[in-house]
């Protein structure tokens, strides 16, 4: 079985990807043109399908028309430039799932697939459970749990998943995702949540900035400050992010979408993206903006140096009242060994 197809009508591009994609260790076929794509999904269903947009023939939005109409499962994520607005606006109506910008970042690309072939292992199991319900009340019901622990399992390997391409150009993505989730769990058990609260705020805090997907390297990863054009831009992945965790029935992903869309809102209303004050704010994304703040000192970035431990002390008490809640600020002061032991070499 083929799981990736590559439409590509650049031959020195598509002979680029298609090395890249052998070193991976997919197992691949390409094709010049949408035309041809159509065709070969007619045989064959690949996986994923690598969509160039604009191709001689058949262009890549009728072709993914085309195969959506079929019927077919196959995941499929246009390559496009950056700022083609239009072209993914029609894309995304034509069924297209994402998207990946050219120049093509072949080690974002790889976890993107990654990610996208985990999700599709997901919702193919999900699919087959609900179709074979009826077996399954006949099966004992120590089987049950164990394939209820396998699904649960492979949700939250897809979650980690998004959570390390939302952040993949940063070297210690895992580790800052990490801590980012174990202090929030913390923040929110101290401030007497119960556990259920505590639970899907340290499953949901990893995706806070999922919405960074969609902004390009050149700002995300700027040395210096950001001009006022670029800063609007960065403001951006707070809105794609919530667009991306939209519709979901999950209290994971209900709740990641709350804390991706307002963790940058300050206790003084001079936040983004509504400019909410106090307890407008959620309590979820309140929790996160400390947590990931705290992280965002004491990490070292490309950017900046790893801050002092009293540097940071004094920016917590600083902006305590201005950017953070005052009574979790209180918390963290409280357990500062506690929090303090993350960041221990």
């Amino acid at each position: 079985m083929i799981d990736i197809l590559l439409v590509e009508d650049d031959p020195f591009t598509r002979k680029m990807m298609e090395d890249m994609l052998k070193l991976m260790g997919f197992n691949y076929a390409s094709v010049p043109n949408g035309k041809e794509a159509v065709e070969f999904v007619k045989k064959e269903e690949p996986v994923l399908i690598l969509m160039d947009i604009s191709m001689p023939v058949m262009n890549g939005i009728e072709a993914t028309r085309e195969i959506k109409a079929m019927g077919r499962g196959s995941i499929i994520i246009m390559l496009t430039a950056f700022g083609d607005e239009k072209a993914m606006s029609e894309a995304a109506n034509a069924g297209a799932d994402d998207f990946i910008l050219k120049p093509v970042d072949f080690n974002i690309m790889k976890s993107r697939i990654e990610t996208a072939i985990i999700a599709e292992k997901f919702f193919e199991q999900k699919k087959s459970m609900l179709k074979n319900f009826e077996e399954l009340k006949e099966l004992n019901e120590k089987k049950i749990e164990e394939l209820t622990e396998e699904n649960f399992n492979l949700t939250f390997e897809l979650l980690q998943k998004l959570a390390i391409v939302s952040e993949f150009r940063d070297q210690e993505t895992y580790e800052h995702t990490q801590r980012v989730s174990e202090i929030s769990g913390f923040i929110a058990k101290e401030y007497g949540k119960d556990m259920e609260f505590v639970f899907l705020v340290k499953r949901s805090a990893p995706l806070h900035d999922i919405g960074k997907i969609g902004i390009r390297d050149s700002i995300l990863l700027k040395p210096g400050k950001l001009t006022e054009e670029e800063y609007n831009e960065m403001k951006k992945h707070v809105e794609i992010g919530k667009n991306i965790l939209s519709g979901s029935n999950t209290k994971v992903l209900k709740t990641a979408e709350v804390v991706a869309y307002y963790h940058h809102e300050r206790w003084d209303g001079t936040g983004y993206p509504e400019r909410l004050k106090g307890t407008e704010i959620p309590i979820e994304a309140r929790i996160v903006c400390l947590a990931d703040s705290i992280d965002a000192m004491f990490s070292k970035r490309p950017y900046k140096e790893a801050k002092e431990e009293s540097f940071v002390k004094e920016e917590l008490l600083r902006n305590k009242s201005t950017q953070f809640d005052p009574d979790l600020v209180d918390i963290v002061l409280s357990n500062w060994e506690f929090i303090k032991s993350f960041y221990r070499k």
